[in-house]
C-alpha cells in the first residue's frame, strides 16, 4: 500500500510539473521594420508634432500675386553691403517679406522646392531679397517655384514664369 501512495505521489508530481500543452509554441511573425513586441497588439499612433522652430509644411496651391507693400523698409545702415548691380543677361527678382502689421521680416528663407540650406539666399534686414536668373535664350523659359520659409510663420510657395525683372512682396502669416 506504500508504495501505491508513493507512485501516486510521482505521479501527482510529475502532472503539476508538466506543461499542460505539449504543443510546440508557435510564432507569429511581426512585420519587417516593426517596433512591436511579440504577442503585442499594434496601437496606431499619431505622427510626431512638428519640433518648434522649424518650418511650416509647404502649401498646395502658390500665390500669383504680389503682395501690396504697406510698408516703408528702413534705410540700409552704413555698414551694409550694397545691393550689387544685374549682369548682362540676367533679370532680377526682388522683393521684401513682411509680417500681417508690415513689420520687415529678416532672414526668411528664400528657398526652391528642395528646401532651405545655408547658403540658399535670406532676406536682410530690410526684409529684402534679390535672386538674378538667366533671361530667356533662344525663346526657351524656364518656370520657377519659390518658398518663403521661417520658423513659427506659414511658409508661402509662388509659382512664375518671369518675362523679365520681376518685384515681388510677401506677408509671412503666424503659423
Amino acid at each position: 500500500m506504500a508504495a501505491v501512495a508513493v507512485l501516486l505521489l510521482v505521479a501527482a508530481s510529475f502532472a503539476l510539473l508538466s506543461p499542460k500543452n505539449t504543443a510546440a509554441p508557435e510564432a507569429t511573425p511581426t512585420p519587417a521594420g516593426s517596433n512591436q513586441i511579440a504577442g503585442q497588439t499594434s496601437r496606431p499612433t499619431a505622427p510626431p508634432p512638428t519640433p518648434e522652430g522649424t518650418a511650416a509644411p509647404p502649401p498646395s496651391n502658390p500665390v500669383e500675386t504680389s503682395a501690396p507693400a504697406k510698408f516703408s523698409p528702413p534705410a540700409p545702415s552704413p555698414q551694409a553691403t550694397p545691393t550689387p548691380t544685374v549682369e548682362p543677361g540676367l533679370w532680377r527678382i526682388q522683393g521684401y517679406v513682411f509680417d500681417e502689421s508690415g513689420k520687415p521680416l529678416q532672414d526668411v528663407c528664400v528657398a526652391g522646392p528642395r528646401g532651405c540650406f545655408p547658403y540658399t539666399p535670406h532676406t536682410d534686414e530690410r526684409g529684402h531679397y534679390f535672386i538674378d536668373v538667366a533671361q530667356p535664350i533662344n525663346g526657351i523659359t524656364t518656370n520657377f517655384d519659390f518658398y518663403f520659409q521661417m520658423p513659427g510663420r506659414e511658409t508661402v510657395w509662388w509659382h512664375f514664369t518671369p518675362t523679365g525683372p520681376i518685384d515681388f512682396n510677401v506677408v509671412l502669416k503666424p503659423a
